[in-house]
């Protein structure tokens, strides 16, 4: 009992230390920004009565947060961001009279699954480009960036909420001549399996204000935050799972009388109830078709209970008197459980990340992979076990179901890293800008275009000619072909807005490598090719 107590332990502790070392830094966007007025990177003639924010889904009525910057880097006084009553996938803030000048737009909101998502955009008022919106861009984001120190413990907090609510309701799928928990041990392990749901829980709670906020631990227990939180959907998720912690609580009291139809409906509804409080307040919810995803993720969440949860109990009653019967009975239950958890779990992330093609584009796509195979080792396991049950040792069975249990709690890890990743390429600042330095005749040439996706996109063109800016270039043309469509090049119309700095506006109508040609003439008989490939994604 001893050396199987220690194991599980040992097992635990390496599973939470490869958590909190692969844990992300920080969080992943969720929601997408659609649109935004001013667009970015745009020129309007007259100062904009208000910054509005389109998303691709729905986002919370609190911590949304818009900020102003001017050219020199000072903030704006705005009005607070509120959300549109007809369209609650849009914010807004009003603006007070902008002079001429570029402008960076700083926002942050939380998506329908209670996670974070910042961006930032530059635009100027006036009536024609200065040319520094990319510079002030960079300058901005700096100086904002920060490194949240919370994400490695919200990461722990949700993998203790997942892997205590499949080991209880895995626990529960142990029954003897119709009784639930029928053993003591079993009893013992769904009540530490409550105390770790609400710990778990709790926790998440208490963090996600201040990872929302972009705050620290100084913000864990302020309450203003933590009012903001309970009224989201993820706060109020939480408190539902709190509270159905207490039932099961109190039906574990009265375990003995788990045979009675009152004591089994209870149970029941209450972990149907507890299941949907992770589905409702995750990626299923805030998904397409969350209609039909959000049963697709229960019955997931379910299958793997009855599977992996019901490992960790086999542990739990290896050394009963009955435990030949209850590996039968895993075995019965894991037949079906196993396959279901695997193909609903694909399903569902290939909904998420959109398509077989997408897996490899995202951490939450690679993560999945990473998942799919452990599961898929532990279906190899779980076979060769269930072949082997009336043939060998029962001690032999229960050394590959202890090697069952520590791979599965990789499993969990894997899914409560999920949670913190965004199923879709977050577009970061980083991976939407293109920029390169090229060579030719000692003339150097700086490039960049903004943003790098389908749609309006600003180039600039900086030039460095021996005599520097004495010796201004004449002209700057600018093209961009894509070979994989059978698109001509297509001109870009560059304005010199200073010394060597030209700037325009290119329309990409597809994503693909398009292939950049800069022609530029240092002197009128003079003309100096640079070539380069930018990467535009949809």
């Amino acid at each position: 009992m001893r050396r199987r107590i220690i194991a599980s332990l040992v097992s635990f502790v390496a599973a939470i230390a490869c958590l909190l070392s692969i844990s992300p830094s920080s969080a992943s966007a969720h929601a997408i920004l659609d649109s935004s007025t001013p667009s970015p990177s745009s020129v309007v003639a007259d100062s904009p009565p208000e910054i509005r924010l389109d998303f691709n889904e729905d986002v919370e009525a609190n911590f949304g947060d818009i900020r102003l910057f001017d050219s020199k880097q000072r903030e704006v006084n705005i009005e607070k961001t509120v959300r549109s009553n007809s369209d609650i996938s849009i914010v807004s803030a009003q603006l007070p009279v902008l002079d001429d000048g570029v402008y960076v737009a700083v926002w942050r909101v939380v998506s329908a699954d209670g996670h974070p998502v910042n961006g930032a955009f530059p635009f100027e008022v006036g009536d024609a480009s200065s040319g520094n919106s990319n510079e002030l861009l960079q300058k901005i984001l700096l100086g904002l960036n920060k490194t949240s120190d919370l994400e490695s413990p919200m990461a722990l907090m949700r993998f203790i909420a997942f892997l205590g609510t499949m080991i209880l309701l895995g626990a529960a799928t142990l029954v003897r001549q119709g009784k639930y928990f029928p053993e003591r041990s079993l009893v013992r392990l769904a009540q530490y399996s409550t105390i770790a749901i609400a710990i778990g829980s709790l926790g998440v709670l208490l963090l996600q204000g201040p990872i929302v906020t972009g705050r620290s631990w100084g913000a864990v227990f302020d309450g203003a935050v933590l009012s903001d939180v309970v009224a989201t959907r993820l706060g109020i998720a939480i408190l539902l799972r709190l509270l159905l912690v207490v039932v099961w609580g109190g039906l574990l009291l009265f375990a003995a009388s788990s045979s009675h139809r009152q004591w089994k409906l209870t149970a029941v509804i209450t972990s149907v109830l507890l299941v949907a409080t992770f589905s409702f307040s995750g990626h299923p919810s805030a998904a397409p078709n969350s209609l039909l995803f959000i049963p697709v993720d229960m019955a997931h969440f379910v299958s793997l209970s009855m599977w992996v949860g019901a490992i960790f109990a086999l542990l739990a009653v290896s050394r009963t008197e009955h435990a030949q019967e209850y590996v039968q009975r895993f075995s019965r239950i894991a037949t079906f459980a196993m396959p279901v958890a695997v193909v609903t779990g694909v399903i569902q992330g290939l909904h998420l990340v959109g398509g077989v093609s997408a897996m490899t584009k995202s951490d939450y796509g690679r993560l999945l992979i990473v998942k799919t195979i452990l599961a898929l080792i532990v279906v190899g396991l779980g076979t060769r076990a269930r072949r082997r049950l009336h043939s060998v040792e029962p001690k032999s069975v229960g050394r590959t179901i202890r090697l069952e249990a520590l791979i599965v709690i990789l499993v969990v890890a894997c899914t409560a890293l999920l949670v913190g990743k965004s199923p879709v390429v977050a577009d970061s600042f980083d991976d939407l800008t293109f920029s390169a330095s090229l060579v030719q005749a000692n003339v150097v040439g700086d490039f960049s275009v903004l943003p790098t996706k389908v749609g309006a996109a600003e180039v600039h063109a900086i030039m460095s000619p021996p005599g520097g800016a004495m010796s201004p270039v004449v002209n700057v043309v600018v093209t961009f072909a894509l070979p994989s469509r059978d698109i001509p090049a297509i001109p870009v119309v560059m304005s010199s807005v200073g010394p060597n700095h030209w700037v325009g506006v290119v329309q990409f109508p597809y994503e693909g490598k398009w292939q950049m040609e800069i022609r530029v003439s240092p002197k009128k008989n003079e003309t100096l090719l640079y070539k380069s490939e930018v990467d535009v994604i949809d």
